[in-house]
C-alpha cells in the first residue's frame, strides 16, 4: 500500500507519517520517501522509486507537499493495481508560518506562501485531517485504523 501524504509545508505531514511509519512497522515492512530527506529533485526521486526502485516493502509512505493534481495523479498511476490512500493534511497558513518557525530545518516563508496559494487540494482524499484540532498522535492514529481497515486485495491471476 502507498500512503501519499499531502499539505502545506508546517501541516504536520512528517511528524503524522513518522509516527504513523512506527506504528505500521509492527505490522509490516515501511518506507518512507520524505521531501525533508531526499535530495532534489524531490518529486523525480518519487517518481523513479515508484517506477523502478520499489522494495519488499508493504507500506510506502510518501511524504512531501504533492500540491499539484498532476504529481498525485502520478502516483496512481504508477501504483498500478497497488492501493494509495491519499491523506490530506489541512491547516490555516498562519498555524502553518507558526509550526514553521519552529522546524529544522526550516523552508522560507516565501515558500510556505507560493505553495499555500498553489495548492490544488485532493477532490477526494482518503482521509483528510485538520491538524490544528487533530494532534499528530490521534491524527497517526485515525490514518492507521483507515489503512488496517482495508481487505487485502486477491491476488490477480491471468
Amino acid at each position: 500500500m502507498i500512503i501519499l501524504f499531502c499539505g502545506i509545508p508546517g501541516s504536520g505531514k512528517t511528524t503524522i507519517s513518522d509516527i504513523l511509519a512506527a506504528r505500521l512497522a509492527k505490522i509490516g515492512r515501511v518506507k518512507v520517501l520524505s521531501s525533508d530527506r531526499l535530495r532534489p529533485p524531490v518529486y523525480r526521486r518519487i517518481f523513479n522509486t515508484l517506477e523502478s526502485d520499489r522494495g519488499k516493502e508493504d507500506f510506502l509512505i510518501l511524504d512531501a507537499t504533492f500540491y499539484k493534481k498532476e504529481w498525485r495523479e502520478r502516483v496512481e498511476a504508477l501504483a498500478r493495481d497497488e492501493r494509495v490512500l491519499t491523506v490530506h493534511l489541512e491547516c490555516r497558513r498562519e498555524a502553518a508560518l507558526k509550526r514553521n518557525q519552529q522546524r529544522r530545518p526550516k523552508i522560507s516563508d516565501r515558500a510556505l506562501h507560493i505553495v499555500y496559494h498553489r495548492m490544488e487540494r485532493p477532490e477526494r482524499p482518503g482521509i483528510a485531517i485538520d491538524t490544528e484540532t487533530t494532534g499528530a498522535e490521534a491524527a497517526a492514529e485515525r490514518i492507521f485504523d483507515r489503512v488496517t481497515s482495508f481487505e487485502p486485495r486477491p491476488e490477480q491471476h491471468p
